[in-house]
């Protein structure tokens, strides 16, 4: 392991403390502090995924042309000005669902332009074999979004505006790492640049002609059908099916991304996956198969086993599409074609959101994540038979 590639590690570890912190603070503050019904829970959830279906696309053409490690350091700067903006609004007392729109709005807004800066980065920094370059930033990614989700906790000793201070001080520190990597060779300007709109178009061109094309659809449904169970439908069940606090809601997003971790180190004792694309269809089969067993209504410890078991299968999912698409993405398109696979992942996240809190609504959380489940496995099914996906290396 390189210095550059421990450092980048590091990085990508401490910002993502910071996104597990976020990510159960604003589903508590919707669900457990305004409680919100749930269609507006998903609507909640579907303004902070908006900027990614907006603005993915535009981000990758950013990162290909500024100096990453400048935009990435700024980026941080904004999301702690945001997160103390919200802990401000919260301790006196003015947190209202139009505030924490906003709020999701702004995040998530940082968090699109900051995904394929940060993963275009990291092919500056891998070395010769990807997979397990991408296997180990994975590994470091969601140990710090375990530690950060299980910190979240503290919100019940500190307050929530207390808690929300603790996020944008560890957003601010998690910029450390990126100040020591060094500054990106300037970059030739051979001619006049393309208009943004024809850039987005060349790296949509390049998934499109490549063999990774059906991997991207599935990518695609991926955000569809498993983002909303995990953004909204996990907080609804964690509140009125196990009528549990931020604690108990802490505790269910750390197990999946402790299921994560056991995945991704799995592959590194392994040594890699040899048959990437078989593994990436198994690997949707089993989260599949584990929102079925949701609608079961476990008891809270098998609801923590599924997921886990969750963690494991989006382990193996990530690891083998995003190297997949590293794999097959030239320098000069790099960010682009990496901001491709974020956009199938959480640009259908709005729509998921949205559709989760209101099919949650009409028939309840747990029929909710039937269908999700059961209709991933359709598609799933029809990918292995009619596509050359299960014979990707």
């Amino acid at each position: 392991m390189s210095r550059l590639y421990a450092l980048f590690a590091s990085g990508v570890a401490a910002w993502a403390l910071a996104i597990g912190l976020h990510q159960v603070l604003f589903a508590w503050l919707v669900v457990g502090v305004l409680r919100e019904a749930p269609a507006w829970i998903g609507t909640a959830q579907m303004f902070q995924m908006l900027p990614s279906f907006l603005f993915l696309l535009v981000g990758g053409v950013t990162a290909d042309r500024l100096d990453r490690r400048r935009l990435l350091i700024a980026l941080h700067a904004a999301a702690a000005c945001a997160a103390i903006a919200l802990a401000i609004a919260t301790a006196a007392g003015h947190l209202s669902l139009r505030v924490v729109v906003t709020y999701a709005l702004v995040w998530g807004t940082i968090w699109t332009f900051a995904l394929p800066a940060r993963d275009a980065l990291l092919s500056e920094v891998a070395g010769t074999d990807m997979l397990r370059a991408v296997t180990g930033v994975t590994l470091a990614q969601f140990s710090g979004q375990t530690l950060g989700t299980r910190l979240a906790g503290v919100a019940g000793w500190v307050g929530n505006g207390g808690a929300l201070a603790l996020l944008a001080a560890v957003t601010l520190v998690s910029a450390l790492p990126i100040t020591l990597l060094p500054h990106a060779p300037q970059k030739p300007r051979t001619g006049q640049r393309a208009h943004p709109l024809v850039a987005i178009r060349e790296g949509l061109r390049e998934v499109w002609r490549s063999p990774i094309r059906p991997i991207a659809l599935l990518v695609t449904a991926d955000g569809l059908f498993f983002m909303g169970p995990y953004l909204v439908l996990c907080p609804l069940l964690v509140r009125d099916l196990y009528r549990g606090d931020v604690g108990r809601l802490s505790l269910a997003m750390m197990a999946l991304t402790i299921g994560t971790m056991a995945g991704s180190i799995f592959v590194l004792w392994r040594g890699g996956v040899r048959h990437k694309g078989r593994a990436f269809l198994l690997a949707l089969f089993t989260v599949a198969s584990s929102l079925l067993a949701l609608a079961l209504r476990p008891p809270f410890a098998g609801f923590l086993a599924l997921l886990f078991t969750w963690g494991i299968g989006h382990s193996f999912f990530f690891n083998t599409s995003r190297t997949l698409f590293q794999e097959s993405a030239p320098a000069s398109h790099r960010a682009r074609v990496l901001s491709v696979h974020s956009l199938g992942l959480l640009g259908m996240a709005p729509l998921s959101n949205l559709g989760a809190g209101l099919v949650a609504g009409l028939v309840g959380a747990p029929v909710a994540c039937a269908f999700a489940g059961g209709a991933m496995i359709v598609l799933t099914t029809l990918a292995w038979v009619f596509t050359r996906v299960a014979y990707l290396e």
